[in-house]
Order: C-alpha cells, then structure tokens, then sequence
C-alpha cells in the first residue's frame, strides 16, 4: 500500500468513526453530520498530509473537532446541551 493510499484509509475510516461519534454524541442526523465534519477546519486538517492528524485516534481528532464545532457560529449541534 502506498503512503498516500493509507493516508487515505486512514482518513476514511476516522471520517466514519467521527460521524457516528457526532451522532450519537449530538442526536443529530448523519446528513447534518457528515456536513459538519466536512465544512470544519478539522477536517482540512485531516486531509492533509503535513499534519499526519489522519494516524491519531478518533477520541483525539474528536475533541478537537468537538472544540471547533461548539465555537462554529453556523453550527448548531452542541447548542441544544
């Protein structure tokens, strides 16, 4: 497997972990979810390479997705808590 081909699994398989994260954590649905974890900064971190975010734990990315997210004007998601 190439480097970028595992950064890659890497990336997919914490994007799928932290959707369910944020699902059951928020109750919201996976649309609104995934748009979360997409439209974040934590996820452009993910994606590149130079931060190697993508080979930590789901807990870790999530703490810090879920520090962003609760700052994030435009999301609602942990507003409700």
């Amino acid at each position: 497997m190439t480097a970028q081909k595992r950064m890659e699994f890497l990336k997919l398989k914490l994007t799928e972990e932290l959707v369910a994260i944020l699902v059951e954590e928020t109750g919201c649905a996976i649309s609104a979810a995934f748009d979360a974890l997409y439209t974040s900064q934590t996820y452009a971190k993910l994606s590149d390479p130079n931060t190697k975010l993508y080979i930590q734990s789901a807990g870790y990315v999530y703490s810090i997705l879920e520090e962003e997210l609760q700052h994030m004007k435009h999301c609602d998601l942990f507003r409700e808590k």
